[in-house]
């Protein structure tokens, strides 16, 4: 190791090129947290969502973001029961935009869909996933309200228009008092989540709990960090002129394609933010990212100057992981890196360096190897005394975490569930971005009405003259969500309430894999990036080199209809999403689509016999965990 920081500059600079940021921009904004919403009289949180400025280095861009922010505001859950969270989503955008979409650079089907619709969904909450339950002292009343007098609950397939509004509902301790932790919440609209998301529209979603009390965190400075990327380098992404005012007819981003396009990585909404922190603090870093599509891995460096125009690569600060997507770990995972997919929350406790100093937050991506500062800390005794110096222990930690086996039925059997104890995986699922359908382009330059809104509905029509034996891009299992649902199925598979199942996730590239409303335990891997213990998720990046990845799913208290998905929106908004269905045990309505000649149930998630394509992805499911092949006694030559 060189010790002398002058000499030491020039070899970090020339031989660690891929891990440092010599020469690059240095200048900075003051560190922001996103501001706290506050409920109403009726304790009820409004968001809107609207055009929103927002300025990013010297220039200023018009946003879809939630109450005129970027990101959104922080809704903050306090610690309690029986915690019914009432939120009024309101969409403030007036104008139709239809709009084609064809990522992965073209190669996709295009479809067509409104940028301007959406919706709301609660990432991480474990809470009804269609209707909130209906009380007779709390129904709900007035526009936006679901039939019945029923809230909304995490409904993702429900589409709110154009100067509408929907009632939600979360009743988070339903199913006995909700895991404490970072959740987020942003837009689902199918087709036009990632162009939502990409501009801004999230926030955090904040439940506190006992976690919070423990020695070592209750005192430990607190920063919500929002990480996403604005593409404002690319050629599509127009800043507003001079005297321009931000409206829907100025929106910056409307491009489907930038969405994959590399950006740098802002920290709520701004670009290289600068803290200030007393030597010795402890501080709890609940890091959200709401990026795509890139995995990204940070770590924090000592600059050698006080602008982290460079720093030292030999010697990173450890970083202390406490929680992973709002669970708290079973025991600390101690690492120099972070690494996190679109999707991810990590909770980590840092502990300062008790001398005056700057530190640089680095990130790196596959498409920015050499590494960019995307925070830089200041170790100041100016910014006074600390509040906490003590890290937490571990045993006062993890006696949170909830636990990694428990009393199951598993193929209709009692038995104690664990990663050791289900031997044979029940689902197989593979994510897949083929590129055998050939190239869509979009123009590239889209305006208002860039598409036809009657392709909307006809886009759910399979084209009899496609390849049946063709996988669609990208997809799930073969299978494409639209496609999917244009023959009517309620579900891509169908499980009952109170059962555990094992599943088996392989992806021939990298994606992060999420499923809503029911957190699932990995089973312990080789990741030198994640966790080799068992712990609760509810996203996780899978990659083909690492094959497939084992997953106990536990299907605990819900029914009714929900998604999984690859979280790089951009595939899930081209179809890599699978409808999920959870019934009541002896619901056949639920779980038959009907019954065959001997009386057998024939499953929602089962093909109907005109159905090629959902009879071939059958097929090369079953031939999983090879790329499908054409099958000629199938589909026909």
């Amino acid at each position: 190791m060189i010790k002398n920081p002058a000499l030491r500059t020039l070899p970090l600079c020339l031989m660690f090129a891929m891990w440092t940021g010599c020469g690059k921009d240095t200048s900075t904004v003051p560190y922001e947290e996103p501001p706290t919403l506050i409920p109403d009289a009726q304790g009820v949180y409004d968001l809107h969502l609207a055009p929103t400025e927002v300025k990013i280095g010297d220039k200023r861009y018009c946003l879809r973001g939630y109450n005129r922010h970027v990101p959104g505001p922080t809704i903050r859950i306090a610690a309690g029961t029986d915690r019914r969270v009432r939120v009024n989503l309101h969409n403030d955008l007036l104008r139709k935009d239809f709009r084609e979409i064809a990522g992965m650079e073209g190669y996709a089907k295009k479809s067509c869909h409104d940028f301007n619709l959406t919706n709301l969904h609660a990432h991480g909450a474990h809470v009804q996933p269609n209707y909130a339950t209906p009380l007779a002292s709390d129904q709900c009343f007035g526009e936006g309200c679901a039939a019945g007098g029923r809230y909304y609950g995490d409904n993702v397939l429900l589409e709110v228009g154009q100067g509408k509004v929907a009632q939600y509902r979360w009743d988070l301790d339903e199913d006995g008092v909700h895991e404490a932790g970072t959740d987020w919440y942003h837009p689902h609209i199918h087709g036009s989540t990632a162009i939502q998301v990409i501009n801004g529209a999230m926030g955090a979603l904040i439940i506190e709990g006992e976690i919070d009390k423990v020695p070592g965190i209750a005192k430990a400075t607190e920063r919500v960090m929002v990480m996403h990327q604005v593409p404002i380098d690319s050629e599509q992404t127009v800043p507003l002129a001079d005297g321009e005012t931000c409206r829907e007819e100025t929106l910056s981003v409307n491009n489907f394609l930038t969405v994959s396009q590399f950006s740098p990585t802002l920290i709520n909404g701004k670009l290289r933010p600068r803290m200030v922190t007393p030597p010795g603090q402890v501080e709890r870093w609940r890091m959200i990212y709401g990026g795509n599509p890139d995995e990204m891995g940070i770590k924090l460096h000592r600059s050698l100057d006080d602008k982290c125009g460079s720093w030292d690569v030999l010697n990173p600060i450890e970083l202390t992981q406490i929680a992973r997507d709002g669970q708290t770990l079973p025991q600390f995972y101690k690492s120099d890196t972070i690494w996190v997919s679109p999707g991810y929350r990590v909770d980590s406790m840092v502990k300062m360096p008790t001398e005056k100093q700057t530190l640089c937050l680095v990130s790196r991506r596959i498409r920015d190897l050499t590494g960019s500062v995307i925070a830089v800390i200041d170790v100041d005794p100016a910014a006074g005394e600390p509040t906490e110096v003590n890290l937490p222990e571990q045993s006062a930690v993890s006696a949170h975490a909830q636990p990694t086996s428990w009393m199951g039925t598993v193929e209709g059997k009692s038995m104690q569930v664990s990663c050791d104890s289900v031997k044979t995986p029940q689902q197989k699922v593979v994510l897949l971005v083929p590129t055998t359908e050939g190239s869509a382009t979009v123009g590239p330059t889209p305006v208002l009405a860039s598409c036809d809104p009657g392709a909307y509905h006809q886009q759910h029509e399979i084209d009899p003259s496609l390849p049946t034996c063709v996988c669609p891009s990208p997809n799930i299992s073969c299978r494409r969500f639209d496609e999917r649902r244009a023959w009517g199925y309620r579900s891509d598979r169908v499980m009952t309430v109170g059962s555990s199942e094992k599943w088996e996730v392989r992806a021939f590239d990298g994606h992060p894999f999420h499923v809503h409303i029911n957190p699932f335990l990995v089973c312990p891997t080789n990741s030198n990036k994640e966790p080799n213990f068992p712990h609760w998720r509810d996203t996780y990046w899978v990659q083909a080199e690492d094959g497939a990845r084992e997953f106990l799913m536990n299907f605990r208290k819900y029914t009714g209809q929900f998604v999984m998905h690859c979280h790089k929106l951009n595939h899930e908004d081209e179809g890599m999403m699978e409808l999920l269905e959870i019934c009541a045990p002896g619901d056949l309505n639920c779980l038959c689509q009907g019954i065959d000649m001997s009386g057998q149930c024939i499953s929602q998630a089962d093909c109907k016999a005109g159905d090629k394509r959902c009879q071939y992805a059958k097929t090369a499911t079953a031939a999983y965990p090879l790329p499908p092949a054409p099958n000629p006694m199938l589909c026909g030559s």
